[in-house]
C-alpha cells in the first residue's frame, strides 16, 4: 500500500521519507524501498506516521482485504446503533 499510495501522489521514496522526517520518525530512502518491497515491515507505531505524511485513513494503508472487512464491521456497528431497541428488555 505504502507504494501505491506513494506513486498516487507522484513522490520519489525521498519524498516520502523526507515527509516521514517531518512529521518525526526517524527513516531513510533504503528504509522507505525495503518497506515497499516487504523487507522491513512497518511498525505499529510507523503507521501513524505513514497516515499522517500521507494524509489518509489509517485503513487505507492496510490491504483491499482488510479494507473490506472494516468497512463490513463499521456497516455492522452501524446497523445495531441504527436497531431499534424493545422496551421489554429483549434487545
Amino acid at each position: 500500500m505504502v507504494s501505491r499510495l506513494r506513486f498516487e501522489r507522484n513522490w520519489t521514496q525521498d519524498t516520502l521519507a523526507a515527509r516521514l522526517q517531518c512529521e518525526g520518525m526517524d527513516i531513510s530512502r533504503d528504509v522507505v524501498a525495503n518497506i515497499e518491497i516487504g523487507r522491513t515491515k512497518v511498525t505499529d507505531d510507523s503507521l501513524l506516521f505513514f497516515q499522517r505524511a500521507f494524509r489518509v485513513q489509517i485503513v487505507l494503508l492496510f490491504s483491499a482485504e482488510i479494507q473490506t472487512l472494516d468497512e463490513k464491521f463499521a456497516r455492522r456497528a452501524a446497523a445495531k446503533l441504527l436497531k431499534p431497541r424493545s422496551h421489554n428488555g429483549k434487545g
